[in-house]
């Protein structure tokens, strides 16, 4: 074959290439003023064509994702996340994806799955700040869930240690009664001996089946408080972590 020939079809096939990454570029760019603009359903058509342009890129996956995302189509922009996740080796653009597919559980109220995908992102960036403050988050709402869960199948529970409580309160009363009849009673013999018994002197002390319920008391006080902190902390929204374009 003539290499002028050779030369006229490597420049048409570099031509054509140049002419698609040009496309594609310029296609990822349209998307990005689209979702600046908050026209999501806009930016996620124009990525959809840079994909149709190049298939195995990571950047039109992954901000596809994030606009569906904003749509609130969760179930395709986990598949999208989950694409370019698959189409990077770069490990901070991978935990992108992976943190984002856990942003996804959050919203659809699956924590415990949330806290699993959080945990890989941080596998993959461990210094992100924002990775572990969402795990920590995604950690506490699936504990409360599962308190809440529990609750419901056992409406009953707790209620057994007040009524046993309260039994031991009247048993100590009944106690506290007898021992006074008795001592009423020895006080009585004393006097009939003509040994008047000296009364005791009362001593400003707490008895130590009150000082108990007071400790019982305060200590519940502290969990209540404990509850409603990681409850605040808990009904907070996980941070997006769009691409910073």
């Amino acid at each position: 074959m003539d290499f002028r020939i050779i030369v006229v079809i490597f420049s048409v096939f570099c031509s054509q290439f140049l002419a698609a990454q040009k496309s594609y570029n310029a296609l990822v760019y349209e998307g990005n003023k689209k979702f600046d603009a908050k026209e999501y359903n806009a930016s996620s058509s124009k990525y959809l064509e840079a994909i149709a342009e190049k298939n195995t890129n990571y950047t039109a996956h992954y901000n596809l994702g994030n606009a569906l995302f904003k749509s609130k189509k969760y179930e395709e922009a986990t598949a999208e996340y989950e694409k370019a996740a698959r189409l990077t080796k770069n490990k901070y653009e991978k935990a992108a994806a992976i943190y984002n597919q856990g942003n996804v559980q959050m919203q659809s109220n699956n924590p415990e799955k949330a806290a699993e995908l959080y945990k890989q992102a941080l596998k993959q960036d461990p210094y992100n700040e924002a990775i572990r403050k969402n795990y920590e988050i995604a950690m506490l709402k699936d504990k409360e869930k599962k308190d809440q869960q529990k609750q419901k199948q056992d409406p009953n529970q707790g209620k057994g240690d007040g009524k046993d409580q309260k039994n031991k309160d009247q048993s100590d009363k009944g106690n506290q009664k007898k021992d006074q009849q008795n001592g009423q009673g020895n006080n009585q013999k004393g006097e009939d001996k003509g040994k008047p018994n000296q009364p005791k002197k009362q001593e400003n002390k707490i008895p130590e089946e009150a000082e108990k319920m007071i400790l019982r008391d305060i200590e519940n006080r502290e969990r209540e408080t404990a509850r409603r902190i990681l409850n605040k902390k808990a009904n907070s929204m996980p941070q997006s972590n769009e691409k910073d374009w």
